[in-house]
């Protein structure tokens, strides 16, 4: 699927404690603030996430993280209030053409995490994926990921869930019955 360009202006997301966090899509050019991101996560934090150990991450991975075509491949980056070009989480789907199923993944700057932050991102998420066709998003999560499991179940959505090894296979229903 051809890329496309969302133009679309930042949306304004107001937080439980009244702080307003700009919202928009990520674009190719967030290469750097990225990887200026990454920097600032705990290695808990990218354990959690990554499974393991990444101690900066690569121009490869920030570049395919940053481009996205819109349908198949999307993601929504919040922004610092104080400082409108550093990022402080994204939320993103990644599905195969033609499924019905895509990959969910979250990653929130720690000093915003338990905010509210990465609930509010992902009913965002899931109303643009849902437009796309997208009726399930599936999602790998360590057992010890209490705030990735939290959220998932803050959805209010149907879940299905497996366990391997250390790790729990959650897969959420977008489309309620």
């Amino acid at each position: 699927m051809a890329s496309r360009t969302d133009n679309r202006e930042p949306d304004t997301l107001t937080l439980p404690e009244g702080i307003e966090v700009s919202v928009r899509t990520i674009k190719p050019d967030d290469v750097p603030a990225l990887k200026r991101f990454h920097s600032r996560l705990s290695e808990k934090t990218v354990y959690l996430r990554f499974f393991g150990s990444m101690k900066e991450l690569s121009d490869k991975k920030a570049k395919y993280f940053a481009h996205v075509d819109h349908v198949d491949h999307f993601a929504l980056v919040a922004l610092d209030p104080d400082e409108p070009d550093e990022i402080t989480a994204i939320v993103r789907y990644d599905r195969e053409s033609g499924s019905e199923r895509a990959e969910y993944a979250a990653l929130i700057e720690d000093r915003w995490q338990g905010r509210g932050l990465g609930l509010h991102l992902t009913h965002q998420l899931i109303d643009e994926a849902r437009d796309k066709g997208v009726r399930f998003f599936y999602a790998l999560v360590m057992r010890e990921n209490r705030r990735m499991l939290n959220l998932l179940q803050a959805l209010d959505l149907p879940e299905r869930e497996h366990r391997e090894d250390n790790a729990r296979y959650i897969e959420v229903e977008l489309q309620k019955e």
